[in-house]
């Protein structure tokens, strides 16, 4: 892990990280590692268009991670909520899925927590999780995010039906005050 780089993203980059995105989460590669939704969720996982936009978004800042040899392979969001000074959603997250359990994701995490509290003075982090997926939510809990109780239908996100399979995916909230940490 020594020879791990993480930085703000840049608009070459883009192409790398939506490719990441998909390996991690979606097809028989994302399998290899323990955050796919291969089995949940069809389609792309985000598009080139997605990225770019949050690579223009004053309010968005997008890590990734490369390691030794300069290949991307992690990635983070940060999105400063609109209407708060203090708080921000971590998101568009994945690892290598040939990489997940090594501490990439430990490290891209703790990053952007660091990043929200630099860019946006964040004293607090939200983000979901699709419920029913105990290894993602406790590798959260263990770094100190905590359930809201509050939730949110994937269907109001994805409005084809045919994307999470015909299922009422629900995303629960968990936050962590960044303050403390």
């Amino acid at each position: 892990m020594s020879a791990l780089t993480i930085r703000l993203a840049m608009p070459t980059d883009r192409d790398a990280i939506v490719s990441l995105m998909q390996r991690a989460y979606r097809g028989e590669e994302s399998r290899q590692g323990w955050t796919s939704e291969a089995d949940l969720i069809d389609g792309e996982r985000i598009t080139p268009e997605a990225v770019d936009g949050v690579l223009q978004s004053p309010h968005h800042r997008l890590l990734i991670a490369k390691n030794g040899e300069g290949q991307l392979i992690g990635c983070a969001d940060i999105e400063h909520v609109r209407g708060t000074v203090d708080t921000c959603i971590f998101g568009k997250f994945a690892v290598e899925p040939t990489l997940q359990g090594g501490g990439v994701g430990k490290l891209l995490l703790q990053a952007a927590e660091g990043e929200a509290r630099r860019s946006f003075s964040a004293t607090r982090m939200t983000m979901t999780v699709i419920q029913g997926r105990q290894a993602l939510i406790a590798f959260y809990e263990r770094r100190g995010y905590v359930a809201t109780g509050r939730s949110i239908s994937m269907a109001e996100i994805h409005t084809d039906p045919t994307m999470t399979r015909g299922h009422d995916l629900i995303l629960l909230e968990f936050a962590k005050d960044l303050a403390d940490a």
